[in-house]
């Protein structure tokens, strides 16, 4: 009877090729609410947000993208898990949005790591359309329409001419300091030419609202102006 002999060979040393060692990921976890939804202007505004690590603590929680966002984070630095509160107010509306930002420490074969989290809300607010009719005797009626979610707050006006050809003037206006939504003013504007020689011909009036919204830029209307009568 033949015996078989077996020879077992002991390695010692790291079990990876060229020595390289073993690392985990100490991944970060942000639960909360994505979408604020509609939210009114000036008012506060609150959500939690749960975060966690699941290796080592957490370094830091931030936030980041429009300032009407804020963050309290400071019960998470050192810590596996915290809540942190986010706020939010704003006295314009329109579209927000900002970043959670939450990273863990590196530690002794543990890397560290980091997780984004976007959030948007839409606060509530007013937009207005703008058209203008020349009249034929150096005067323009425009005409602001409120047309947002909510009424138009202290609409302002800024006339101007293009090309030099002379001055725009905002001489009357039934814009008060609110427009309700879903109703109109008027506003006229005077121009003059200007009498140098070596103008343009012709030249733009630029008649330009501001309001209480960021949801659209600036409303524009530009009329051309004929060459003054000789």
């Amino acid at each position: 009877m033949k015996r078989l002999l077996i020879t077992l060979a002991f390695v010692t040393g790291s079990a990876f090729a060229g020595g390289t060692a073993y690392y985990i990921t100490s991944r970060v976890t942000i639960t909360g609410p994505d979408d604020w939804g509609v939210l009114q202007q000036s008012a506060l505004y609150e959500n939690t947000y749960d975060i966690s690590a699941s290796r080592s603590p957490l370094a830091d929680v931030s936030i980041s993208g429009d300032p009407q966002f804020a963050i309290d984070g400071s019960a998470c630095p050192g810590v596996e898990s915290c809540v942190a509160k986010v706020s939010f107010v704003s006295d314009v509306g329109g579209d927000y949005a900002a970043t959670i930002v939450g990273s863990s420490t590196p530690k002794f074969r543990v890397r560290g790591s980091s997780k984004a989290h976007p959030i948007t809300a839409h606060a509530a607010g007013a937009n207005y359309a703008l058209v203008g009719v020349d009249n034929g005797d150096a005067t323009a009626t425009f005409t602001l329409s409120s047309t947002g979610e909510t009424d138009l707050i202290g609409p302002t006006f800024d006339a101007s001419t293009w090309n030099n050809v002379g001055t725009a003037t905002v001489t009357t206006s039934t814009c008060g300091d609110l427009v309700p939504s879903g109703t109109s003013c008027m506003v006229t504007v005077a121009f003059s030419f200007n009498t140098d020689e070596g103008l343009s011909a012709y030249g733009y009036v630029l008649l330009q609202a501001y309001g209480n919204t960021r949801q659209q830029p600036p409303a524009r209307v530009t009329l051309v102006l004929p060459p003054p009568a000789e």
